[in-house]
Parts: structure tokens; sequence; C-alpha cells
């Protein structure tokens, strides 16, 4: 039996033989019931104080009864407490309370729903990216993988409400499932969907017919590994150069690819690609604009303007967008 269980349950059996003595010492002497509660307690604990109620041949042999049960009740309540410190596991639920805080004050985060080979990928590349996230994951042996390494995680189904609301969904920037199956995959976007409609959903489908019906029940993207891996391996047969240049800008340790969405109050907007000197200024390369509506605009003209909203998809040494942060751009 797990030890806070048991020890639950003893403390529980300890409440009951206090209130089964008290109760037995007022119906034999008639004595009040704070008097009868003291004569309880002086006997469990075997002080050794004078009698608190005139007892009779009865009254006698209820407090032996007390004795024998409340004593071995009380053995049995310690030892459980002392299981219990042993085994670490307050320690544990200290630190599960601590990072049940931390997970409630994230803003803008990732939720990982799965643990496994692809969302351990996905969370290792986050974190070294300075993105906070929260894995979803009930596998006992993976969570105890997450915890060692001291990432946020929850721990439980991921296809239930409740896990999703406990990884702080309302809050999150965007959410990912990477379960093996494919039906597990597609009700966490459902779900997730209902519950937040302007959720960004990235999902993982096994099967290419499962893909329309993914985006059908909300999710924004669907990944399809065994595409993905084939698309890859073609790139590398017939274009090594190209693959090698992204390798390199994904990276991000001397080129980058990056994006940086032009807030209302950039000191760029409603400008063209040439006056806002991008290139001069932060040593970047506008490869595309992403517009407000969803039009892209590969290889832009110096002369477009740059509108709020937009996303540029830029070119440039590591720790493009942060440049453009600390230029107030």
């Amino acid at each position: 039996m797990d030890p806070r269980l048991r020890l639950a349950f003893s403390l529980l059996a300890v409440v009951v033989v206090f209130l089964g003595s008290t109760i037995g010492y007022h119906w034999i002497t008639g004595a009040e019931w704070g008097t009868c509660a003291y004569m309880t307690v002086i006997t469990l604990s075997t002080v050794g104080y004078r009698e608190a109620i005139p007892l009779d041949e009865t009254g006698r042999l209820w407090t032996c009864l007390t004795i024998v049960v409340g004593i071995g009740t009380l053995s049995v309540a310690v030892t459980s407490l002392f299981a219990v410190l042993l085994s670490g596991e307050l320690l544990r639920l200290r630190g599960r309370s601590r990072m049940e805080a931390q997970i409630n004050r994230l803003e803008r985060h990732v939720i990982i729903c799965g643990g496994g080979r692809m969302g351990a990928l996905t969370a290792a590349v986050l974190k070294r990216r300075g993105v906070p996230f929260v894995v979803v994951e009930r596998d006992p042996v993976v969570i105890h993988e997450f915890s060692e390494k001291g990432l946020l995680y929850v721990e439980g189904d991921a296809t239930t409400e409740e896990m999703l609301q406990a990884a702080g969904l309302e809050r999150a920037r965007a959410l990912v499932t990477v379960l093996p199956r494919d039906s597990d995959n597609l009700y966490i976007s459902l779900t997730a969907r209902g519950l937040r409609e302007n959720l960004l959903i990235v999902a993982r489908a096994e099967h290419p017919s499962t893909e329309i019906k993914l985006k059908r029940a909300g999710a924004t993207r669907v990944i399809l590994p065994h595409v993905v891996g084939a698309n890859r391996i073609a790139n590398i047969l017939t274009r090594p150069g190209v693959v090698d240049f992204f390798e390199t800008a994904a990276e991000g340790v001397d080129l980058e690819v990056d994006q940086y969405v032009i807030s209302e109050h950039s000191s760029i907007k409603n400008k063209t690609l040439r006056e806002s000197g991008l290139r001069q200024r932060a040593g970047v390369i506008v490869v595309s604009i992403k517009k407000a509506n969803g039009t892209m605009l590969f290889s832009p003209n110096p002369d477009e303007i740059i509108e709020p909203a937009d996303t540029l998809i830029m070119v440039g040494k590591a720790g493009t967008s942060a440049r453009l942060d600390r230029l107030g751009l």
C-alpha cells in the first residue's frame, strides 16, 4: 500500500479509537464529555496520572480495552509516519507543490502532450531555445526522467480536459500533441480547440489519411514524421548544400533563420523595408513577409511597406530576434 494512504488510514483509526473510547467512558460513567475525553487522552498516552473518573469494574475493563487497541493503533500510525518520512514522500510532495506553483505562473508557454521520443526531442529543442514548456505524460518511467532533468511536467492522461487545464491551457501559446496513436492526438486536438479557439495546435500523425481529420478536429499544423523523413532524405540526395544551410540556421550557432512579428508600437511599422534599415542596423536579410491575412511575400521588394501584425522571416547571425528587441524595433 502507498505509504501516504497507509498513514491516512492509521490517523483515521486513531481518531475512531479516541472518539469510541470517549463515548464509552461517557456511556459507562455518565461523566461530562470533556472529562471523558481527558480520561481517553491520559489512558492512550500511558502517562500514569490518576483516574479522572471514578471507575467500577466495567470502567476498568473499558480502560484495558482502550489501552490495548489504542496503543496498537498509535504504534501503526507512528510507523506509517516514519515510513512516509523515510521514503522521501514528503519531499516529493513538497517538490510537486513547487512545480505546480511554477506551472501556474507560466504565461505564453507550450504544452507537450506525450513525453516519448518525439516529445522528449521537442522538449530538448525548446529548452535550448529558452521557450517555457510543460510536458503532460502518464508513464511513471518517463515522468521520472523529466523529473531528474528538472523539467516541468503534469502526470496524467493528456486526453482528459483536467490534465490540459492543469498544464495551463488557458495561458499557453501553443499545444503540441505527439502521442503514438492518431486517435489520441485527434481527441486532444478536439478537446483543446473546444477550450481555446485561438490556440496554435501542432499534431503528429502516423497515417496520411489522418491529416485531414486532425485539421477538422482543430489542429493548426499536422506533422507526419515519415513524410518529413522521406523529404529530408530526398533533399540530402539532391540538394545537400541547401540542407546544410538550413541545418546550420536551425541550430542558431553562427547563422539563424528567425521570425519577428511587428507590433502596433514598432518604430518601423508603416515604413518600407529600405527605410527600416534592418540590414544595416541589425545585420539581417528579410527573405519573406507573412501578412496578417496569411499571404506570403517571398523576396519582398525594398519598397514593400511593413505593417503591424506582419511577420518578417529573416536570415542573420544567431540572436536575430534578441538584437531587434534591443534596438526597440
